[in-house]
Formats: C-alpha cells, structure tokens, sequence
C-alpha cells in the first residue's frame, strides 16, 4: 500500500502545481483582478509550449505559466486563468529593461500578420486582428468568450499605466 501511495505522490510531482503570489510585472494584484488570485500555475516542458511570430523575428520562444517577473525574465508568460489550447489564449512579455524583451517589437504587428502558438504537439495559426492600447487595470481582452483567439499584452515605454493590446483570431 505504501508503494502505491509513494507512486501516485512521485506521479502528482510531475505535474506540480504552486500558487502565484507575486504578479507585479503587469501590476496585477490580489485586490484589484479576482480572476487571478485563486489560479493555479502548471509547469510544462519549455520545449512542447512556444511562439513564432516572424514579422518581428520571435522564433521558438518557449512559455511558462504565470507573469510574474522571474518567469517573464525568461519565457513568455501565459496568464494562469486564459486557456491553454481553446478560447482565449492571454500571454505577456517584457519589451525594454529586462534580460528578455520578447515583446519589444510587437508594436509593429499589423493586421493579418500571422502568429504561431505550438501547444505540445498541436500548432495553431492565428491573424493578428486588432491593436490597441489599454489601461493598465482594463481586463476586459483577457475574458474567455466564444471566439479561437490570442492575447498579447506588454508594456507600453514611457507609460507606465497603458499597455499594448493585439488580438489575433485562429485561422482555422
């Protein structure tokens, strides 16, 4: 019996879950968006999740579950409560002063430009359908609705209190 439990806790391991604290990067907090204070974050293989975005030379660029800044100094983060595959898929990066800037020249995405989201085995293409810029608070473009489609926040330089918006639709 104590072998089987010993299995099912070395199991669960692999699959670690931990709660987010810290989650300033984008100036969330636990008081000002419910959605995020109870998620959860789930690692995954950095080689099986990443993004492709060749008008602005992003290749392969691995994700990891979460915003928060030791996360986004690597990877593309990916916000805990968005989907991984269906719905809407919300991810976030840095664009200037960090070690990585992975969204420096999103702002240069235009409409129908094509974004490439590999999720494991699966690859989605998505067409840039909008950029706008949104208030730091504004979490109206991380809502799950009925439409395939990506999220992609960063930073806007030199103000603080705005972030860059593109929304790309799956193609398929």
């Amino acid at each position: 019996m104590l072998k089987y439990f010993l299995f099912i806790i070395v199991f669960l391991n692999l699959f670690y879950i931990k709660e987010v604290d810290d989650i300033s990067p984008i100036n969330l907090n636990q008081n000002n968006f419910n959605l995020y204070k109870s998620e959860k974050v789930f690692i995954h293989n950095e080689d099986e999740w990443y993004l492709t975005i060749p008008k602005v030379n992003l290749n392969n660029i691995p994700i990891k579950d979460g915003i928060e800044n030791d996360i986004l100094e690597n990877y593309i983060g990916h916000f805990p409560f968005s989907s991984f595959l269906e719905g809407n898929v919300c991810l976030a990066a840095h664009n200037n002063g960090y070690k990585n800037n992975y969204f420096k020249n999103i702002n240069m995405l235009e409409v129908g430009d094509e974004i490439y989201y590999h999720y494991f085995n699966i690859e989605k293409i998505y067409i840039v359908k909008d950029k706008y810029i949104i208030d730091e608070k504004d979490f109206l473009s991380l809502e799950e609705d009925n439409n395939q489609k990506l999220t992609l926040i960063t930073c806007i330089d030199n103000s603080p209190h705005e972030r860059l918006c593109i929304q790309a639709i799956s193609k398929e």
